[in-house]
């Protein structure tokens, strides 16, 4: 018997997000999807399947181990790394034809070496940073400079140069706009240079939706796919998407407790009348976060139940008193719907001061993932 923790992801929900995406780009317009973070807590292996069946020609990890379990399963597509690599690990990254994000000369030098050695050429992406102050080639003089000396490097074989957008989900588009200007500037300096550009790509999810002039040649939808929006400030009439997982448990445990009992750790919540206390067998190293004490809540019966006191490791406690007769073995949304009540990953990201894509990829693998096939529902 598996413990009663679970998330439940519709395959059918991913299928008609990605399909949003191919209607919101041009013709011709390739779709690398983003499945880091095990597909933002979704299965990469299985999110990866999906998305290709529905147009999407490309995908993109965080990392190198990420990339690996894709190839192990199978998958022959192009993945680029957005991350960084150690150098002792590129020979691995060539051999099974993982294209790397390179993002200083040096790194690209010391891949190109690697690829010689080898025989080989390795697939890379140019990165450059236009705004986010993270990694990349800044677009000046020595960026150029940098760029023309790894374009002529007979190791590497340059598939992609992109930028990322820090602000494209804010409403204001102003700093995403002059950070494409920055872009579109450098790639007209390279043009000068006399070079052939690689596939060009800039558009996140929020750019995917709301900046048609950031799709270039390829566009990196990640977040929306597994139907969440960016952020709040997101124009959601634009486009619909439909919510991929849903996260469940069984109740485990009830009583009834008097006025003057302590819950959980600390004492930080103390019952004010008669309480009938649910135990659900979950707790923060599930991904339920230790944030949602006295603060979170889970839907039984369709009906809304206070977290009360401390989340702890393994276990949560809930107050049902309100509820209705509520019995060991009892459904208990965490995440999605229930008859006509809904907590989504935003509004649980609400709770706890973060945003939905931590929620989601917070989800630990400890909480075993269910596929649910189309038009299958719990």
């Amino acid at each position: 018997m598996m413990r009663p923790v679970w998330a439940e992801i519709d395959l059918e929900a991913i299928r008609y997000n990605c399909r949003q995406v191919k209607g919101l780009v041009k013709q011709g317009t390739e779709i690398m999807a983003i499945i880091k973070a095990n597909g933002y807590g979704h299965g990469a292996q299985e999110v990866a399947k999906e998305v290709l069946e529905a147009g999407a020609t490309q995908l993109g990890v965080a990392t190198q181990k990420e990339a690996l379990v894709l190839r192990k399963a199978g998958i022959a597509v192009p993945i680029l790394i957005l991350g960084f690599t150690p150098s002792e690990d590129v020979a691995v990254s060539i051999k099974n034809k993982l294209a790397q994000t390179v993002f200083s000369l040096a790194q690209g030098v010391e891949i190109a070496r690697r690829a010689k050695d080898l025989g080989l050429k390795a697939p890379v992406h140019l990165k450059i940073d236009t705004g986010m102050g993270r990694i990349g080639f800044l677009p000046d003089e020595k960026g150029l400079a940098d760029i023309v000396r790894l374009l002529e490097l007979p190791g590497l074989q340059v598939e992609g140069i992109y930028t990322h957008l820090a602000q494209a989900d804010s409403a204001d588009k102003s700093s995403a706009r002059r950070q494409l200007a920055r872009f579109d500037e450098f790639l007209a300096k390279l043009k000068r240079e006399g070079r052939k550009l690689p596939l060009i790509h800039a558009a996140n999810s929020a750019a995917v939706m709301e900046l048609p002039e950031a799709h270039y040649d390829l566009v990196r939808p990640g977040i929306m796919l597994y139907g969440l929006y960016p952020s709040e400030e997101m124009r959601r009439e634009r486009v619909e998407l439909r919510p991929a997982l849903s996260w469940k448990t069984r109740v485990v445990h009830v009583k009834e407790v008097p006025p003057g009992t302590p819950i959980s750790y600390s004492g930080t919540y103390v019952t004010g009348r008669t309480t009938r206390v649910a135990t659900l067998p979950l707790g923060y190293a599930d991904g339920f976060r230790r944030l949602l004490s006295n603060r979170g809540q889970v839907l039984i019966h369709g009906q809304r139940a206070p977290v009360i006191g401390r989340v702890c490791m393994d276990q949560t406690m809930v107050d049902v008193t309100d509820v209705g007769p509520v019995a060991v073995g009892d459904l208990v949304t965490l995440i999605g719907r229930q008859e006509q009540e809904e907590i989504t990953a935003e509004e649980m990201a609400g709770w706890v001061g973060t945003i939905n894509y931590e929620i989601v990829c917070g989800i630990s693998d400890r909480v075993l993932r269910k596929y649910l096939p189309e038009n299958t529902s719990s």
